[in-house]
């Protein structure tokens, strides 16, 4: 089966196929194999299909922690890669992300808004993808590397740290815990028999698989937006730095629960 996709995800595995390598590489290929898999066999297995394309998802997150990694960025060594909880936050970190991003567009003068576009730079013989900004007077900037932007607020440079530290505390912590543990308990759930029998889903699983997906791909966008720089990018660092902090404090919780 080939998935379906939108033409800037197909540019995106070719990108990862063409240009990125060894474990980075081999991660991603993985979650695309898992994912491609989960829809393939949805009607026959469904708990393996579920199960496949949680493990997507969080070999997507390892590659884009590999990346950090291999691309030196400040504390990147301090990712344990190898932790569930450290894969299944990445989701909900960035949809956090997100939230902040369109809930600042609607603000007066907020320079990038919903005009931002990304597509295939493809000039030199290695793809890459960029991203590219219309600013309220027409402009276009194309940061290099995409992601290594700042904001000048009222004459100085404004990095959004205190919004990334505001995602990781109060309501967005505690949903981003949640969604942690019930993706730990539904993997749980798919693989291991309990008191009441043992595991079988009953109904459409279409809508998790493309949730999944969806996670997938915009953990990939991302890597393509990092692995082919030279350049760290100022945006990547401090959501970095953001994510770290919330994961020491989300560990010692899901832990202590014994989750």
């Amino acid at each position: 089966m080939t998935l379906d996709l939108i033409k800037i995800d197909k540019e995106v595995i070719n990108i990862i196929n063409d240009g990125s390598k060894g474990l980075t590489k081999n991660c991603a290929r993985n979650a695309l194999h898992h994912l491609e898999k989960s829809w393939e066999i949805k009607n026959i297995d469904p708990e393996m299909a579920v199960f496949r394309a949680i493990t997507a998802e969080e070999e997507a997150a390892t590659s884009v922690f590999i990346a950090l990694k291999e691309k030196g960025y400040e504390n990147s060594k301090k990712i344990k890669f190898k932790k569930h909880v450290y894969k299944q936050a990445l989701a909900p970190f960035f949809k956090a992300i997100g939230k902040f991003i369109a809930d600042s567009s609607q603000l007066p003068n907020f320079p990038f808004g919903n005009n931002f576009i990304l597509s295939v730079d493809s000039e030199k013989d290695s793809k890459k993808l960029k991203l590219s900004f219309e600013l309220q007077n027409g402009i276009k900037v194309f940061p290099i590397p995409p992601l290594h932007f700042s904001v000048g607020m009222n004459g100085s440079t404004y990095n959004f740290e205190k919004e990334l530290i505001e995602i990781t505390t109060g309501q967005n912590k505690k949903e981003i815990i949640n969604y942690i543990k019930e993706l730990a308990n539904l993997r749980n759930c798919l693989i291991y028999a309990n008191a009441t029998g043992i595991p079988k889903i009953e109904g459409e699983i279409d809508g998790h698989l493309q949730r999944r997906q969806m996670a997938v791909f915009s953990f990939l966008r991302v890597l393509c937006l990092i692995f082919p720089y030279k350049e760290k990018a100022d945006f990547v660092q401090q959501a970095l730095n953001a994510f770290l902090v919330m994961l020491g404090d989300i560990e010692e919780i899901i832990e202590s629960t014994d989750t």
